[in-house]
């Protein structure tokens, strides 16, 4: 009886625990409510930021126009992954000296507007362009096995007409 007694116990703890964070989950702000808090306490129309959103949508377009040639990917994703890697750095720096371009302090301690601004639209464009180099290496794969049966079916008929003429010979 004792072990039932418990056993209810740790239920009704457990229980108790997942309404309570229910209830404050409830509380919290969503995905939604906190991209729109982001997107109104941003100033769109500052210079800078226009320039940055301009380069960033014409880097995204040049990735997909020039998919196929390897290099310039290459390229793209060797400066795109230094500005990630360098972001928390530049965030220091632009949070230091934000009053000679921007109208408000947009670059706190964590990172999250240079994030979202500059670091996430480069890591989604190393996304892409990582499609592209397996795109562009299944086109290789399949290339290279049709090479090879090219010149195993080649090696086969050469050496058939050699093996008749010893049978008939």
């Amino acid at each position: 009886m004792d072990v039932l007694q418990e056993a209810s116990n740790v239920l009704d703890q457990l229980l108790a625990d997942v309404r309570s964070k229910f209830a404050d989950s409830q509380h919290q702000q969503g995905v939604l409510d906190a991209f729109r808090a982001f997107s109104s306490a941003v100033d769109w129309k500052e210079t800078w930021l226009i320039a940055v959103l301009s380069i960033q949508t014409l880097l995204f377009c040049s990735v997909l126009l020039f998919r196929r040639n390897i290099s310039y990917l290459t390229g793209v994703f060797v400066v795109a992954m230094l500005l990630v890697y360098t972001s928390e750095r530049l965030n220091r720096v632009l949070g230091q000296h934000w009053q000679s371009f921007a109208g408000q302090p947009y670059f706190d301690k964590n990172g999250i507007f240079i994030g979202a601004v500059l670091s996430a639209p480069l890591v989604l464009d190393m996304f892409v362009i990582l499609v592209c180099y397996l795109l562009s290496l299944s086109r290789m794969l399949v290339a290279m096995k049709r090479q090879e049966l090219r010149h195993k079916a080649r090696q086969t008929a050469n050496q058939q007409p050699a093996q008749e003429t010893k049978k008939t010979s």
